[in-house]
């Protein structure tokens, strides 16, 4: 595994696993529009857009480098990036938790964690396709911008197939004036 994929990886898990996170918690508390629903979430108005904003600006670093790399090993692994995303996750709710003056075991009764866990797979693959779908576009967008060699209406000889011709001076006669050939 390439340090470009390690690093992929990790940046892709962060905001993988914040959106897992906001799916499952609107998703078991519907009744409550923002997050502030349990323990500990008043870093999410902040920490949201944020690593939202990083994940966008990482999807872009990937899709470009995926274009101008030679092999593919800048791509991360979807089974890889949803582990990272399990433990970036599992992390987080801990860190939850724990600030609420709770244990981990409180964690185990809520559905909001178990739904987090199951999305984290979907959430990898969504990344991972909009990834190739950004490496499609920047490619797309490369060969655009890259400037075409207009072909001109006379063929050119190579430069070894060209002859130099050189002006010769010829005498007409006597009274008449010089001829270049």
């Amino acid at each position: 595994m390439t340090s470009h994929r390690r690093l992929a990886t990790l940046l892709l898990a962060l905001p993988g696993a914040l959106l897992a996170h906001s799916f499952a918690y609107l998703w078991a508390h519907p009744a409550s529009f923002t997050l502030a629903v349990g323990r500990s979430h008043g870093y999410l108005p902040v920490a949201g857009p944020l690593v939202g904003l990083a994940g966008v600006l990482v999807l872009a670093w990937l899709a470009v480098l995926g274009v101008r790399a030679a092999d593919a090993d800048t791509m991360p692994s979807v089974l890889g990036l949803a582990a990272a995303q399990v433990t970036v996750f599992c992390l987080q709710e801990c860190l939850e938790v724990l600030a609420a003056g709770a244990g981990p075991a409180d964690l185990l009764g809520e559905p909001a964690v178990l739904l987090g866990l199951a999305l984290q797979l979907p959430i990898a693959g969504l990344l991972v396709g909009l990834v190739r779908a950004g490496q499609v576009l920047a490619g797309l967008l490369l060969t655009a911008c890259q400037p075409q060699v207009a072909m001109s209406p006379v063929p050119q000889l190579p430069a070894q197939a060209t002859v130099t011709v050189r002006p010769v001076m010829l005498s007409v006669g006597r009274r008449g004036p010089p001829v270049f050939v």
